[in-house]
């Protein structure tokens, strides 16, 4: 495919390099517009020469030929051989971390304390309200209701109606 296309580029690129060179241009003079010319007598001369260029170009073009190509294919190997395996053994790291342990110690003391403490302890007193009876309020609850029959209300909705007039035509005469 590459071959293709290298070929192709090359005959393509040669083609317009010989297009190229076989045409030149000549510059025209300042009174010579190239056009026809007319005389008062309108009278048509044409003064042209026509030129024909014919160039053949041959090239060689390369012909394909086979190339072979190596290609590895893995096979399998049915022969058993052995394999060292290495075993990884988990191994325990001991790290010593300073731990933070309240513990609340006993104190035994000889001698008591020949005064009362006070301590304050929060008591909790009990208080009455008088709170008025409860009295009856009205709720209103809505219940869903089955109709049998489809109600029909009426009311009056503007309709225009468009009511096209046609004349009959008769023999012309009118």
């Amino acid at each position: 495919m590459k071959a293709f296309v290298v070929l192709s580029m090359a005959l393509a690129i040669a083609s317009c390099a010989a297009v190229d060179g076989s045409s030149k241009k000549e510059k025209r003079g300042l009174w010579d517009e190239g056009h026809e010319s007319f005389d008062f007598d309108d009278h048509h001369e044409d003064h042209h020469e026509v030129k024909h260029l014919t160039t053949t170009i041959t090239k060689k073009v390369p012909v394909p030929y086979p190339v072979e190509v190596e290609k590895h294919v893995p096979v399998e190997v049915k022969v058993p051989y052995p394999v060292e395996v290495e075993k990884k053994v988990p191994v325990y790291v001991e790290k010593k971390v300073p731990v933070y342990v309240e513990k609340k110690v006993p104190v035994h003391v000889d001698r008591p304390v020949p005064y009362p403490v006070e301590v304050k302890v929060p008591v909790i007193q009990k208080e009455y309200v008088e709170v008025p009876k409860p009295y009856a309020v009205h709720v209103e609850k809505h219940v869903p209701v089955v109709v049998h029959k489809p109600v029909y209300i009426e009311k009056p909705v503007p309709v225009t109606v468009l009511i096209k007039k046609t004349q009959k035509k008769g023999w012309g005469l009118f």
